[in-house]
């Protein structure tokens, strides 16, 4: 329940309710620090997520893994603390991947951080050198600032080396199958099915009187 209000967004119901799990004498486990702490990420609520944080060792002497790092670096990026966020991550006493450093990317691009993301990533470009989606972030924090030459640059770059972005996608389960829908890709069976019951659907919205 826990992780299902977290991933709803309502971060203070998801924490209310782990509140009353540990009242009645439930303890709680890593899998829970985990919800909790994506609760509060996705909420803004930075001080309760850095409490559960540090109740995590201090009460409860769970280990800590590099997903509750995450989450903690994700809390800071979210809020546009984007230095205590590099900070944390210098700071952590376990070996720093990529997708630590990708989610700090991320942020910077969000939060128009260019001096950063680029720290950040040269750190990627020693881990995943030809991954495109950190090309991507980068030119994205680039565009934000109005940097369209440095723009140019990253995507010039990811053309000499046959870096693409990949493309995004969808997928649904009908009757225990699963349906996946590529961006771009030809038309299969099933995504032309899908686009005319899409029409359908619009066309009986409209004779009822809205406007999709």
């Amino acid at each position: 329940m826990i992780s299902a209000l977290a991933m709803q967004g309502h971060g203070e119901e998801a924490l209310m309710l782990f509140h009353e799990m540990v009242m009645v004498g439930i303890e709680p486990d890593w899998i829970v620090f985990d919800s909790a702490l994506y609760a509060c990420s996705h909420s803004g609520l930075v001080e309760e997520g850095l409490e559960l944080f540090q109740r995590m060792t201090d009460e409860y002497d769970i280990h800590l893994s590099v997903e509750h790092y995450g989450c903690m670096v994700d809390l800071y990026g979210r809020a546009g603390l984007l230095e205590k966020a590099y900070e944390f991550v210098l700071e952590m006493p376990i070996k720093r991947n990529s997708v630590i450093w990708r989610t700090l990317l991320g942020a910077c691009s969000i939060n128009c951080n260019v001096e950063l993301a680029e720290d950040v990533k040269m750190q990627l470009a020693e881990l995943e050198p030809d991954y495109s989606g950190d090309h991507v972030l980068l030119s994205n924090a680039y565009a934000k600032a109005g940097k369209w030459s440095d723009v140019v640059d990253v995507r010039k770059s990811m053309s000499e080396r046959s870096l693409s972005k990949d493309p995004g996608w969808s997928s649904v389960e009908v009757n225990k199958v699963i349906f996946r829908f590529v961006a771009c890709e030809k038309l299969s069976s099933a995504r032309e099915e899908a686009s005319k019951k899409l029409e359908e659907i619009i066309l009986r919205l409209r004779m009822e009187g809205y406007m999709p």
